[in-house]
Order: C-alpha cells, then sequence, then structure tokens
C-alpha cells in the first residue's frame, strides 16, 4: 500500500479532536520545553549518565534499559525531546479516545495542559529517562484503551501496564486515574446501561490487579536471574515485606490531603502553587461543577440513582487514584515526577466541560462558562510554561556557578607544587552552598531536595562525575578506603579549607584538596547504586 494511502487511512480513523489533542500537545510541548532540547542541563543524577545503559532493575524498573534504547543510552537532548513529544502526544490522543471527547478546543487544552503541566520539567531535568518515561505515560493510556474493548484485549493492556511499571511504577497512577474517569463518563452517559457500567468497572478492575501482579512477578524474575536485591530507596526494599494494612487509612488521608495541598493550598509541600494558581485551580473546579449539574439535571441523569451514586464515588476516588504511586508504595516521598499523574485531576475538569457545556442555558450561560474556562485554562497552561522554564533557567545557572567553582578548583591543583597530572586527586568534601549561592526571589519557587539550586554537584561523588563526565578531564575518584584513609591522617586535619593558601597539596604522592573538614561514607545505597546492574 502506498505511504500516501496510508497516511489517508490513518488521518481518517481519528477523529478532528483527538487530531487537535496530538498538535497541541507535540506544538506546546517543543515550545515550552524547548530550552531544555536544546541545551545540556544536568543535575546530580544525571552527572555520572552522559552514557548509561539505564539498568535499574535494583529499583524495580526492569524495563527501563529497553525503552532507553531509543536514545542510544546517551543524553541527547534534541533527540530524547523528540521522542518525549511524541510519546506525550500520543497519550493525550489515547486520553481523548478513551473519554470520547468531541470538542476539538478542550481536546487541544487537554493535551496543552499535559505539556504545560509544572510537574513536568522536573521529568526533562532527567533527560537521560525522559523519552522512557514518557512512553510509560503512553504505554498506561494505551493499556486502558485497550482494556475498555473488552477482556481479551484486557490482558494485552495488563501485559502493557506491566511494562509502563516496569519502566517507572508511579506511572501506574495514570492507568488508575483513567480508570476511573472512563467510569465517570459511563455513568455521566445517558446512553450507558447499569450493568454494562458495573461490568466494564469490574473488567478495569481485573485489567489493574493482573497488570501489577504481572509487573511484580517479571520484577522476581529480574532480580532472580540477574542475583540482585532492590535498593534502599523510596521504600522499594520494604515492599517485599508486606503492605502495612493498618496505615491505610492515613494512607488514604494523605492522598487527598496532598492533591488539595498540591492544587489549592499556596506555599506549602509544592513551591510552584502560588495564590494565582490556587486561585485558577479553584476557578476551573467550580466550572466544572457547574457542567457536571447541568448534565446531571438536564439529561434528567438525576433520576437514576445509580448514575449519581456512581458519579460521585469516581469523582471522590480520583484524588486516591491520582495519588495511587503512593498508596502502594506508602514508604516512599512523592517527589514532583511521581505527581505528574495529578494532571488527570485537568482532564476530569475538561471531560465534565465536554459533556456539560452545550447543555447550559444559552446564549448567555454557555457562552460565559465556556469562555471563562477557556481563559482559565489557558492561563494554568502559561503558569505551568512559566514554572517549566524558571526551573530550567535556576538549574542552567546552577550548572553556571558548578561550572566555574570546578574550573578554579582545576586550576589549584594544577598549580599546586609538585603536580605533574599522573598524581591521584582526593578532593574531601562538596561545593559549599554558602559560596555558590543562588539570590534570585523566583527561583524558590521550583525549589525541591531532587534539584539542588545552587549547584548540580551536591554530595562528594559529584565533583569527580562532574570533572570526568562533563569536563573531560581524567580524574578518577579514589576508593573508598583511600578517601577515608586521607580524610583521618594528621597532615589532612592540619589543612585549612578550601580556597585558603595550603587548602591544595602534594601528600604521600596524592593532590589533596580540602574542602571540608570531615568525609562523609557512602551508604550501602550509594555503593549499591554504582554497582547497579
Amino acid at each position: 500500500m502506498p505511504l500516501d494511502r496510508i497516511a489517508g487511512n490513518l488521518f481518517q480513523r481519528t477523529s478532528s479532536a483527538q487530531r487537535a489533542a496530538f498538535l497541541a500537545c507535540f506544538v506546546s510541548g517543543y515550545l515550552v520545553h524547548l530550552f531544555a532540547f536544546t541545551n545540556i542541563i544536568p543535575n546530580s543524577d544525571g552527572l555520572s549518565r552522559v552514557f548509561d545503559p539505564q539498568q535499574m532493575t535494583v529499583s524495580g524498573r526492569w524495563f527501563l534499559h529497553y525503552a532507553s534504547a531509543l536514545n542510544s543510552f546517551t543524553q541527547m537532548p534534541a533527540l530524547i525531546g523528540f521522542f518525549s513529544m511524541v510519546f506525550l502526544a500520543l497519550a493525550a490522543v489515547g486520553i481523548v479516545s478513551v473519554l470520547g471527547m468531541r470538542s476539538r478546543s478542550l481536546a487541544a487544552l487537554l493535551g496543552v495542559s499535559m505539556a504545560a503541566f509544572p510537574c513536568m520539567g522536573y521529568t526533562f531535568l532527567y533527560m537521560f529517562t525522559a523519552s522512557a518515561y514518557c512512553l510509560a505515560i503512553f504505554l498506561a493510556v494505551l493499556a486502558v484503551a485497550m482494556a475498555k474493548k473488552g477482556w481479551r484485549w484486557a490482558v494485552a493492556g495488563s501485559l502493557l501496564l506491566a511494562l509502563s511499571m516496569g519502566i517507572y511504577q508511579a506511572y501506574a497512577a495514570v492507568a488508575v486515574a483513567l480508570s476511573v474517569l472512563l467510569i465517570l463518563k459511563r455513568c455521566l452517559s445517558h446512553r450507558a446501561q447499569c450493568k454494562e457500567t458495573a461490568v466494564l468497572g469490574v473488567r478495569l478492575l481485573a485489567f489493574l490487579a493482573v497488570g501489577a501482579v504481572a509487573y511484580y512477578v517479571i520484577l522476581q524474575v529480574f532480580l532472580k536471574v540477574k542475583g540482585l536485591e532492590l535498593l534502599e530507596y523510596l521504600g522499594m526494599s520494604q515492599a517485599g515485606s508486606g503492605y502495612p494494612i493498618a496505615q491505610l487509612p492515613s494512607l488514604l488521608l494523605s492522598a487527598y490531603k496532598q492533591v488539595v495541598v498540591f492544587f489549592f493550598v499556596p506555599g506549602s509541600s509544592n513551591a510552584f502553587t502560588t495564590p494565582l494558581m490556587a486561585g485558577l485551580d479553584v476557578l476551573a473546579t467550580l466550572l466544572a461543577a457547574v457542567c457536571f449539574f447541568a448534565i446531571l439535571v438536564r439529561r434528567s441523569l438525576w433520576r437514576e440513582v445509580w448514575r449519581v451514586a456512581g458519579a460521585v464515588v469516581m469523582l471522590l476516588l480520583l484524588p486516591v487514584a491520582v495519588s495511587f504511586a503512593q498508596i502502594i508504595s506508602p514508604y516512599s516521598d512523592a517527589t514532583p515526577i511521581m505527581k505528574y499523574p495529578y494532571v488527570l485531576v485537568y482532564a476530569a475538569v475538561l471531560l465534565c466541560a465536554d459533556l456539560g457545556l452545550s447543555l447550559l442555558p444559552r446564549p448567555r450561560a454557555g457562552v460565559t462558562v465556556s469562555w471563562a474556562l477557556a481563559v482559565c485554562m489557558v492561563c494554568l497552561c502559561l503558569y505551568g510554561a512559566n514554572i517549566n522554564n524558571i526551573l530550567y533557567t535556576a538549574s542552567e545557572q546552577a550548572h553556571r556557578s558548578t561550572l566555574s567553582y570546578a574550573t578554579r578548583l582545576m586550576e589549584r591543583i594544577e598549580s599546586c607544587p609538585g603536580y605533574t597530572g599522573e598524581e591521584e586527586i582526593v578532593i574531601i568534601g562538596s561545593f559549599p552552598v554558602d559560596r555558590i549561592y543562588s539570590q534570585i526571589e523566583s527561583y524558590a519557587l521550583v525549589d525541591h531536595y531532587s534539584v539542588p539550586l545552587n549547584t548540580v554537584a551536591p554530595l562528594n561523588k559529584h565533583i569527580y562525575y562532574y570533572l570526568q563526565d562533563w569536563l573531560n578531564i581524567p580524574v578518577e575518584e579514589p576508593d573508598e578506603e583511600v578517601m577515608l584513609e586521607v580524610s583521618q591522617s594528621k597532615e589532612f586535619q592540619k589543612m585549612p579549607l578550601y580556597p585558603a593558601d595550603g587548602s591544595v597539596q602534594k601528600l604521600d604522592g596524592r593532590i589533596v584538596v580540602k574542602i571540608q573538614e570531615e568525609y562523609t561514607p557512602k551508604s550501602d545505597y550509594e555503593i549499591a547504586y554504582e554497582n547497579r546492574r
């Protein structure tokens, strides 16, 4: 079949809303994240991963290696950015398809919301995994789309969900939340029947459960074959000790609290939640509520108890669904990357609008709510674009400060009396943030422990990663025994702190740099992580 016919058939099989979602997500995503796609912005995790096979079975991510092969395991922002936006745009198409959204404008807003969501920027700071993580989002959406079709398709959907979790476990929440929204859509559809909706709900529950079990079984196979154990990271190793059932009520309450805080409480655990964002989120929620009640009243759905009860239950379950990663991994602390499934809260708003805007009284009510919602969502997307680019700018400045400090440090090392270039270089300490400290007020909006804003080399080991992999200076990190031996020597104790005179000396044939008084030994986790396979 000629290529133009294939393209024509593909175009005809997609709705105008699906095409709008894809184009809006792809184009806006490129514009919002252009800085990240055209610059190399390292963070502490990425310093040692200019090239990295992504063997992360010890973190439960047994499929990450294979998903990262698209970019040859190399940090290439332009190529990774392209793959990422393709996968994210396809995920937007999948959500529009699963929810049966008809409005091109609302589908486009969904695509832009997914691309500009504030948490997405944190994904692109970990550029070495970005395309794989976006693939995980797409696989989670595709899994629900297949499960929607029937029981046979649900089996394949479970496998796709397992693959998604094998890349990044937290994105199981995308599948859970989308399943909740699908049931919500059925409850609000006057053509859907109670029995078929219940059957769909059972099928979705079964598909999610089988997918999670499949992920766990495959993980155990990988661990067994490779002779590995899960790392002490975000509670991964504790997962095998059993689920703390007694903590479930508090975990559920915490899920609701986190979602409320994320969207409606400025200056709390999410630095980028400002009064502006909170106000826009409140307005979006109110407008969605207007559409929701219009659906119930104008379609006379309130006469059928199961529809009202089902819809309310799904809305109440949505915060739990988007926080599902924290529910199934109770020992972990949610990072901004883990909170990307929260974007489906905006999908719920747009779904209610898609179903309810046409039912509002015309012309005033319908036009007013439509325009108010459009302006609100556009402002939220613009706000997200600002947050993402503040994050990139702050991270780039942290990189520049690290580069400047590292350059000065190497100059001192190379000017040390007796330096020949053949000596082992022992650097004790990490770059002090009191000497390279960002004072830009807006950077506080994106401050998070996973993304240091003062330096990209916050730990001792990161200095070596930065010198070797980013500055191409062949400085090997000494063995742990050497670091401890030097730091405990009398000669080292007498040295002043860098950059004072005498802070860089040649001791016992080694070039020793004293940035801090004591050396902090590596944890068991760090050692296991460095030896991951």
